[in-house]
């Protein structure tokens, strides 16, 4: 409820606080004619006429707040204050009341009860304990205002005046806790624990107000899983559930604590990034589609505030163009699948011929890769494309000169680091043909090393893209078990070994293991 960027409104919280006011008015009101009736009855006794002003004044200033703009104090951030105020009002009024009518022992003190009483069924907790402190505060002061009482009658009014107080605490605290989980549930979807789109929709409003007082940016992505309904229909439902909470996970471990991820629909979901402009926004797209890519291809489309629109309409109906858009991109690059990699086949045929390679190492590359994703549970369309990876993975070694592509021979210190450009130089190439730009980026870092030690970039462990690192391993692997012209092929047990030795330093562990798997089960079939 406060007013920072992640601030929700509760509309049934807000509508129930405006109707404590008006239960609050005719509450005073029937304490006014309650005791306009006490002290007609007693109109014989000292300052009668003082005790009705009293009364009259009360009356009329709670009329008052129903002329106010009651619903402009609840929404702002004064809310609080206004309510104890108003009941800091009144206990003065009760306690004027008491003193003029002789003090601890007027029957007037028993009103004391029910402010508290109020404060426990409409207040929160800290603005109920204010209350209920006040309250005991007020009525030992008018006790000994208003003349001599008896200190044993005064310390047990005060003291059932605290259990009260206590037990409204209690109430009020209980009715937080409630408020709380009630709110929690209604806005949270129930299989992933991410906000639902009633929870997510009432985030981004209030973020969207925020940023257009601070004059901040904010970012909406929308992403749609494309092949979940084929999980649903070959897997069965719990797989697809099981899936759909891996792919929040997999978000929220890219997003700040401040930002916030909701499901929008089946298998839809939306991230807000606050003070996010576009390239920032383009940037986590990417990598969630990186992310997702190893199980579920996604489809994004990202929409700025307040460049694409300054309302949540506005901006939904942006991003939601921007992924359809991309959703069509991806379904057309997939039709076209057979003939890229027929092209990619041929291109990396030129590059092996270059390197006088006896077997042709980038469709091995590309099986034995596809293999490690398939034992590591990727899904089709993401196979497909780290099979064009691999297909393209030595393509940037067009730039490198024969000489050293085919010296049989050691590389110098210059010929190696030459030779180290074609990663960066392949990615280039690869990232100017439309729809291959996550393609580029697991090219350009196949041979980062998990402990940091590779190259272009030096990447370390889980910031190496899963896709690069899975090529590293089956080309490494194909490369161990196949004639070079400056030495013999290893033995597939030597090469397996040669990984595992090296696995968590310059290999990814789980991709290693994920071939050892795969060539274990080849051996057996092969036996079979």
């Amino acid at each position: 409820m406060g007013d920072g960027p992640a601030a929700i409104d509760d509309l049934s919280y807000l509508r129930f606080r405006m109707r404590s006011v008006r239960t609050g008015v005719w509450l005073t009101w029937a304490i006014c004619a309650m005791s306009g009736i006490y002290f007609a009855l007693t109109w014989d006794r000292p300052h009668r006429p003082l005790m009705a002003g009293i009364g009259v004044a009360s009356a009329l200033l709670a009329s008052g707040l129903l002329l106010a703009p009651v619903e402009r104090v609840v929404r702002g951030r004064w809310r609080e204050l206004f309510f104890v105020g108003w009941s800091v009002l009144t206990l003065a009024a009760i306690g004027g009341a008491v003193v003029a009518d002789g003090g601890g022992r007027s029957p007037a003190a028993l009103v004391f009860f029910l402010p508290m009483i109020f404060a426990a069924l409409s207040y929160p907790l800290a603005s109920t304990v204010a209350v209920g402190a006040l309250d005991v505060f007020v009525y030992l002061g008018a006790s000994s205002l208003g003349g001599d009482v008896d200190p044993v009658y005064e310390f047990m009014v005060a003291a059932c005046l605290a259990c009260t107080a206590c037990m409204c605490a209690w109430q009020a605290r209980h009715h937080d806790q409630q408020r709380e989980e009630l709110t929690r549930t209604s806005r949270t979807d129930p299989l992933t624990g991410c906000l639902n789109r009633r929870g997510f929709e009432e985030r981004l409003d209030a973020e969207l107000r925020y940023d257009a007082r601070s004059g901040r940016q904010a970012a909406l992505i929308t992403a749609d899983l494309d092949e979940f309904k084929r999980v649903n229909d070959e897997q069965g439902h719990a797989a697809g559930d099981e899936l759909l909470c891996w792919a929040v996970n997999r978000m929220g471990e890219l997003v700040r604590p401040n930002d916030a991820i909701g499901r929008t629909g089946g298998d839809e979901f939306a991230l807000l990034i606050s003070g996010a402009d576009r390239v920032r926004a383009e940037e986590v797209a990417g990598r969630v589609r990186e992310a997702l890519s190893a199980r579920a291809p996604t489809s994004t489309g990202v929409a700025c505030f307040p460049l694409d629109g300054v309302d949540r309409e506005s901006l939904v109906r942006r991003a939601d163009a921007a992924l359809y858009e991309h959703k069509h991109r991806r379904v057309a690059h997939r039709n076209g699948d057979a003939r890229a990699l027929s092209w990619a086949a041929a291109m990396a045929e030129a590059v092996d011929a270059r390197m006088v390679v006896r077997h042709r190492h980038a469709p091995a590359v590309a099986d034995h890769a596809a293999a490690i994703a398939l034992e590591l549970g990727w899904g089709p369309g993401a196979v497909g494309s780290l099979r064009m990876a691999a297909m393209l993975h030595d393509v940037g070694k067009v730039a490198v000169p024969d000489e050293i592509l085919r010296k049989p021979g050691p590389l110098t210190t210059a010929e190696l680091a030459e030779v180290r450009r074609h990663p960066e130089a392949g990615a280039v190439i690869i990232g100017r043909i439309e729809g291959l730009e996550t393609v580029a980026e697991w090219v350009r870092h196949s041979h980062e090393h998990f402990d940091g030690s590779g190259y272009p970039d030096g990447l370390a462990g889980e910031a190496i893209p899963h896709a690069s690192r899975v090529l590293l391993v089956a080309d490494a692997f194909d490369a161990m078990t196949s004639v070079r012209p400056y030495r013999s092929a290893m033995t597939e047990p030597e090469a397996l070994e040669e990984l595992r030795r090296h696995a968590g330093t310059q290999f990814d562990a789980c991709c290693v293991e994920a071939l050892v798997a795969t060539r274990a089960a080849g051996v057996a079939a092969r036996a079979e």
